[in-house]
């Protein structure tokens, strides 16, 4: 295994619980996995007992990493039932409201990339002229956006698929 036999859960487990230094405290703590195998090579003394017993706990691992995989495959499996649902469902508020935050991204971009340096070189021009400190323009909060920004997006090619497709309610008016 690429991360040793532990470390697909460790990496979530570890993130999840430490609060991201999931990683920093897996290299200095050892793995399950390893662990495991330093037990069977110090317990185990007959060589023939050690090796089958290696291979049980790499079977094991293997075994608890593709259960990972497969529960995780099963959420997002469940996640793309509900988006479907929701999709092709004519109820206006669920609907609309990834537009809506969509604009509201739009609009921010809008402002962050083009309207705030404006405001500021017109309120620094305005300032010289009259001879004041004007205060720049606020700024956004761009790595905030872009994290709603992305998830919208990821979205957005899962709606425009079902509007090629013809799915149901995608399209307003028409049904299939």
């Amino acid at each position: 295994m690429a991360n040793g036999a532990g470390g697909f859960i460790g990496n979530i487990l570890g993130g999840a619980l430490t609060g991201g230094i999931g990683p920093a405290i897996g290299a200095v703590l050892p793995s399950v996995a390893d662990t495991a195998k330093i037990l069977v090579d110090r317990l185990v003394p007959d060589p023939n007992a050690k090796a089958a017993a290696r291979a049980e706990l790499e079977q094991a691992f293997a075994a608890r990493d593709v259960a990972a995989i497969n529960a995780t495959m099963e959420v997002a499996k469940a996640q793309t039932t509900v988006n479907l649902a929701e999709a092709t469902g004519n109820d206006r508020f669920s609907a609309r409201w990834r537009p809506s935050v969509g604009w509201i991204c739009a609009g921010g971009f809008g402002y962050q990339f083009v309207l705030a340096p404006i405001l500021t070189w017109t309120t620094n021009l305005v300032g010289v002229a009259i001879g004041a400190a004007i205060p720049p323009a606020p700024t956004l909060s761009i790595n905030d956006l872009m994290v709603v920004l992305t998830g919208i997006l990821g979205l957005g090619v899962q709606r425009t698929y079902e509007r090629t497709t013809g799915v149901p309610g995608a399209l307003p008016g028409v049904v299939k």
